[in-house]
């Protein structure tokens, strides 16, 4: 089994007009992928701070979901300044000494309303390509052991109160753990793979923070032996509780009052594959439009894989979509109020950009009392 990451692919298509880039010079708003100097930095490896701010300040609107950029070269020299860090609540511990923390009784239930959700920094603008440090805070990503004893990232998931992560079923059992390892860690706080600080213009985050899994809870219903990979959704609990900070905080569940409808856009995040075919080592984030459900079960029949009304289709643009977004990881929104909820979780697609071809992903508001019991009885 390939574990399903992001796609962030996009159309190479758009109408110049005149701009100024970061250094002053008159140039054309194109697509990213249309600009040889700035496409050229993602072949650097770490992808420095510096460079992923200059994209940020390149940014010069959008053509659909196509990220736009004043095209020019990058500075010829780095800045010599010292990034500062901001002041900001203290960082859980990266570890309990593989001891178990106890078990408090507000971890029952999901994150309460006026603590999750919340977006740090109310003056970003949404819908690019880059997060910033503190972006989306409540992203994971969860770590198998292997059979060499090394630990690799393959899925992802959300901190939903101080002791839990929502995920997929996919990625706590079955093929996982016969191909890749037994799940043993979960990272909160990552924005920079390849980075152990990371830092942008003149703010440095903490670094990630390392929990111990103490167990996971797939859906029973879930099988890999069904292709339409029905009941795609699980709990992690982590053996310790996590301190909530700028860079490590829940997201909401949804109500289960509001409705999604076709169009409505919605956002994935990881740190899947670019156009290029290659990993991010940044935290990347997609707009996507929700996909009508009738066209989408007519043409994943076609597969063999029969959808249910717990599942959601998203994406589905000619190479403007994330149909293998991270698995496990979230399909956000943002609500009027400005707070943001997991809507559903990434569980699979067909390959990847296909024009008419959604992602697949299991609803969270069908499970809400599926995860409020799971959460009662597994916090013992």
């Amino acid at each position: 089994m390939k574990i399903q990451i992001v796609c962030f692919m996009f159309l190479w298509s758009y109408a110049h007009s005149s701009c100024v880039t970061p250094l002053g010079a008159t140039s054309e708003c194109v697509s990213l992928y249309d600009c040889a100097p700035l496409l050229a930095s993602f072949e650097q490896r770490p992808l420095p701070s510096h460079v992923v701010s200059f994209l940020r300040q390149s940014s010069c609107g959008f053509e659909g979901y196509v990220p736009q950029v004043c095209c020019g070269p990058l500075p010829a020299q780095t800045s010599t300044s010292t990034p500062r860090p901001r002041p900001r609540p203290t960082r859980p511990p990266n570890n309990n000494n593989g001891q178990r923390s106890p078990v408090e009784a507000e971890d029952s239930s999901p994150a309460p309303s006026d603590v999750c959700g919340i977006d740090t920094q109310g003056d970003r603008i949404y819908g690019g390509q880059f997060t910033d440090l503190d972006e989306f805070p409540w992203m994971a990503l969860m770590g198998y052991r292997t059979p060499s004893g090394s630990i690799t990232y393959q899925c992802g998931g959300v901190l939903i109160n101080r002791r839990y992560i929502l995920t997929a079923a996919h990625c706590v059992t079955g093929a996982i753990t016969r191909e890749v390892g037994t799940l043993v860690t979960v990272r909160l706080g990552e924005y920079d793979l390849q980075s152990e600080t990371d830092c942008m213009n003149d703010s440095c985050a903490d670094p990630p923070v390392e929990v111990p899994v103490d167990s996971s809870h797939p859906h029973s219903g879930y099988s890999d032996s069904n292709s339409d990979k029905r009941d795609d959704i699980a709990l992690v609990r982590l053996a310790q509780r996590v301190k909530y900070s700028y860079y490590v905080q829940p997201i909401c569940l949804p109500d289960g009052r509001s409705r999604l409808t076709v169009g409505n856009d919605v956002f994935v995040a990881g740190w899947g594959k670019t156009l290029n075919g290659r990993n991010s080592p940044v935290k990347l984030k997609l707009k996507v439009p929700i996909f009508e459900k009738e066209n989408c079960i007519k043409k994943y029949r076609t597969l063999g894989a029969e959808l249910t009304s717990n599942q959601i289709c998203a994406g589905g643009k000619f190479a403007e979509d994330a149909c293998r977004g991270d698995s496990g990881g979230p399909l956000m929104r943002a609500k009027n109020n400005g707070v943001w909820e997991s809507v559903a979780v990434v569980s699979f697609g067909y390959g990847c950009g296909r024009d008419g071809w959604p992602g697949v992903y299991t609803s969270t508001a069908n499970y809400l009392d599926w995860i409020r019991s799971t959460l009662q009885s597994t916090n013992v």
